[in-house]
């Protein structure tokens, strides 16, 4: 199995924007579906794990009062860093998850294209960490490219199914779109429309 440090590293080497973030539409229309799903315009606390270049975390930035944006990859780091240095309540930081999972309670937390370099066991890691993460309002998004990830034990089937049965929070929604899974978990069970009291 590749070690996903590596293989990111040698991307970011050979180009800033390896998966096209800041011109292909594919990219563009993903980033605006999850930020559409998103249950708040607002958030206290932030995490997003997996920041790459900082294209989707400038948005982020946009709707939090505080953002910490991790990645494993240092070149991806020092890319988002210089993206995100005009924001100051952003930090970026290199993490590797699970072990170095940032401690602190999110009301936010967004996993994108990232968890299936993990390992099986990594992976349970992560949904621990994630259990006992949440404010008592929080929410948490994962977006996962769904066809084959080469040379990996998980996917983005593997990944979801296993976010679904292990996650002790309500599942809000899955949108299945041909070429990617999104899923959303909320603390409480209540919609929008209940919470702002239309039902």
């Amino acid at each position: 199995m590749n070690d996903y440090i590596d293989v990111f590293e040698e991307l970011y080497l050979k180009s800033e924007d390896p998966w096209g973030y800041d011109h292909r539409w594919y990219e563009a229309r993903k980033k605006q579906i999850c930020l559409a799903l998103l249950t708040r315009q607002h958030y206290t606390n932030l995490l997003e794990i997996g920041c790459s270049n900082g294209h989707l975390s400038q948005h982020l930035a946009l709707r939090a009062d505080r953002l910490l944006a991790i990645d494993a990859s240092n070149n991806a780091i020092q890319l988002a860093y210089k993206r995100l240095q005009g924001y100051k309540h952003v930090k970026v930081e290199q993490r590797r998850i699970p072990n170095a999972y940032p401690s602190g309670r999110f009301d936010l937390i967004v996993i994108s294209e990232v968890a299936y370099y993990l390992s099986s066991s990594e992976l349970h890691q992560l949904i621990h960490h994630l259990t006992h993460s949440l404010t008592p309002h929080g929410e948490i998004l994962c977006c996962h490219w769904r066809h084959e990830i080469a040379g990996f034990e998980l996917d983005a089937q593997r990944v979801h199914a296993s976010l679904r049965k292990q996650l002790p929070f309500h599942h809000y929604l899955t949108l299945s779109d041909p070429d990617f899974i999104v899923d959303l978990w909320t603390v409480g069970a209540s919609s929008l429309a209940q919470q702002e009291g239309s039902i």
